[in-house]
């Protein structure tokens, strides 16, 4: 058991290490949630018209018209709004807040209808 030895299982040991860490990390990404199932998630959409609204929604961050870090913050911000007025359900100020804010860049997007 000389120097080499050790280093030898040492550089093996890490390297072993860092293969099953790519792997995992591979294998992790098909499992991630798309924007769409992250929205509908965490908003808490449950009727046609917010799944309708979440798909244009989507659609429009693929298209380039709508920049994700806007409807991201946007969910952060409506999540965060429905804990402050007791409400469970943060849609409905996604939605509100999402179009307000897209109308200043230029994008239309429904108006909330109870």
């Amino acid at each position: 058991m000389d120097r080499r030895f050790w280093f030898r299982s040492l550089v093996a040991f890490c390297g072993s290490g860092l293969v099953l860490a790519i792997s995992r990390r591979a294998a992790a990404g098909p499992e991630q949630a798309n924007l769409n199932e992250t929205l509908r998630y965490v908003l808490k959409a449950r009727r046609p018209q917010e799944f309708a609204f979440v798909d244009l929604v989507t659609l429009k961050v693929k298209q380039g018209e709508l920049p994700l870090d806007m409807v991201l913050s946007m969910m952060k911000w409506s999540v965060e709004r429905a804990r402050a007025k007791n409400s469970n359900i943060p849609f409905p100020y996604f939605q509100e807040g999402l179009r307000l804010r897209a109308k200043e860049i230029g994008v239309d997007l429904p108006a909330f209808q109870p």
